[in-house]
């Protein structure tokens, strides 16, 4: 019977977007304890959590906020007609049949906040860089290559109230993998007539053999000679 499928949504891609904001942005000009922090926040918790402090007074920081914005199903990398896998559990000694992962296009949206426009170009300029389409940033999600790149930079400081106009600088951009897989729930299967090919074994002094396919039973037989 399948399994339940309780998978979080590309949750491992997301992660790995954090590694590589972490490892990415850096300004020298602060010390490493005030340096810039990632977190993963939609944009209406990220006004709670860095705006809002900041408008009654909080000193500002540099802070990359950034969400899952969006999944496109990528119709032309996605296996159709692929034949189902199967692999044996060892530990429940059990068949599973695996179906093909589904390959969706993602998009992260960041909104990259700093006191200054100088904070704001170096990450800006880290990012583009780092993650640039003629030669992207990779990073490696279940054992799968992860491409990533960057693009469309956009000055969003208007959108923020007035008061933290004054304050802090805000600028957009978006990041894209454009293979992520999205894999399928198994199903454990039976082996066809219940065999067990990996208990035939042939000895020099004895012959393993199927005495009656129909009741599928394994009998050793002395070798006379």
């Amino acid at each position: 019977m399948p399994e339940i499928a309780a998978y979080p949504l590309f949750r491992n891609y997301s992660k790995a977007v954090k590694e590589f904001l972490i490892e990415t942005c850096y300004l020298p000009n602060y010390n490493r304890a005030n340096n810039v922090l990632v977190a993963f926040l939609v944009p209406q918790r990220a006004f709670s959590k860095i705006i809002v402090p900041i408008i009654q007074g909080t000193p500002a920081r540099p802070i990359i906020a950034f969400n899952l914005s969006g999944y496109e199903y990528a119709v032309g990398e996605n296996h159709l007609g692929f034949s189902p896998e199967y692999f044996y559990d060892s530990g429940d000694s059990k068949i599973f049949e695996v179906e093909a992962p589904e390959i969706y296009k993602l998009t992260y949206s960041l909104q990259i906040y700093a006191p200054n426009i100088a904070d704001i170009d170096i990450m800006l300029y880290q990012l583009l860089t780092k993650a640039s389409p003629r030669a992207k940033a990779v990073k490696i999600v279940d054992r799968q290559w992860m491409e990533i790149r960057a693009g469309n930079p956009t000055d969003e400081t208007t959108l923020e109230p007035g008061d933290a106009q004054d304050r802090v600088l805000r600028y957009g951009l978006d990041l894209t993998i454009p293979r992520a897989y999205l894999p399928r729930g198994r199903t454990e299967v039976d082996l066809i007539g219940g065999y067990d090919f990996t208990e035939f074994e042939i000895f020099v002094d004895s012959v393993s053999y199927i005495d009656d396919i129909g009741d599928s039973e394994m009998y050793s037989k002395q070798n006379p000679y």
